[in-house]
């Protein structure tokens, strides 16, 4: 389990956040207006938190009850946050989680699930998270229009899905960090939603191949380099193919990825638009 925070009312700062022992936030992607001056996360707060080793969970929230607004208000929000988490250096194979802030009844799921059937015609539904209470996020979850689920103490009744992957506990009571108020949230599984899910990436890691073996990251960048055009000094370094240049330590892990779709992401991170590795074995 690991500790966060969310937050809407300033901007705490990554420096702050780090050294009161937190190690993720979970954090806006729509303004707040002149009220919450601190709700949207900005490209300069993204990079000022991830300097500081904060990971950052993707939310979106305007008005509490968004959500019944249905399909079409899902559909166009969900392409307003994926503009402005890729604009903050998200990516857009990372989920977002949207928010039911109120006591939903059950007659409210329907646009509730509408909602989310719209935001995954953008995101696609393995990319589709819910905040809220037990009952909305529970309902959620067992129509299968959200993945992820990130539930807060309030309107629980002291119930706690078993599926959830972020816990905001309210009984903590709030965290002061720099001056701002925050609410504390607890990671409950390994890969809760967050930007960087596997931590870095070393040469010597190993990912999974098209044909289910396990291979080295080291030997994967070789792959490409002998696929592609690539030169070590495209690269930034010095030398032979052999020599892998160390700008590729410190990269996110590509957790159960075949080596197709990891070197697809590497490509990327390499500046190499469209690239598509060959769908064969390394």
């Amino acid at each position: 389990m690991t500790n966060g925070l969310d937050y809407a009312g300033g901007i705490p700062g990554g420096a702050a956040i780090a050294a009161a022992g937190y190690r993720f936030v979970c954090r806006y992607l729509a303004s707040g207006g002149p009220g919450l001056p601190g709700k949207l996360l900005t490209p300069a707060e993204a990079d000022d938190l991830r300097a500081n080793g904060i990971d950052i969970v993707s939310n979106w929230e305007t008005t509490a009850d968004r959500m019944l607004d249905g399909y079409d208000a899902g559909r166009s929000d969900a392409q307003a946050a994926l503009n402005q988490a890729l604009a903050c250096g998200g990516s857009a194979s990372r989920p977002i989680y949207f928010s039911a802030d109120f006591d939903a009844t059950p007659e409210q799921q329907t646009p509730i699930n509408a909602y989310l059937q719209g935001a995954a015609t953008v995101l696609g539904t393995n990319n589709v998270g819910i905040y809220g209470g037990y009952w909305p996020v529970s309902r959620a979850l067992d129509a299968g229009v959200a993945t992820w689920g990130w539930q807060t103490q309030a309107w629980s009744g002291g119930n706690q899905d078993p599926r959830i992957n972020i816990l905001q506990n309210v009984s903590l009571g709030y965290a002061y960090v720099n001056g701002v108020e925050c609410d504390i949230d607890q990671s409950l599984t390994a890969d809760f939603g967050q930007w960087s899910p596997g931590g870095d990436m070393q040469l010597s890691d190993t990912i999974t191949d098209a044909y289910g073996n396990q291979v080295s990251v080291g030997d994967a960048l070789k792959w490409l380099l002998y696929h592609t055009d690539l030169t070590i000094d495209q690269l930034g370094g010095e030398g032979t193919r052999d020599a892998m240049p160390a700008i590729f330590t410190g990269w996110p892990q590509l957790n159960g990825r075949t080596i197709v779709d990891a070197l697809a992401e590497i490509g990327a991170h390499l500046g190499i638009a469209g690239y598509q590795p060959p769908s064969t074995g390394a």
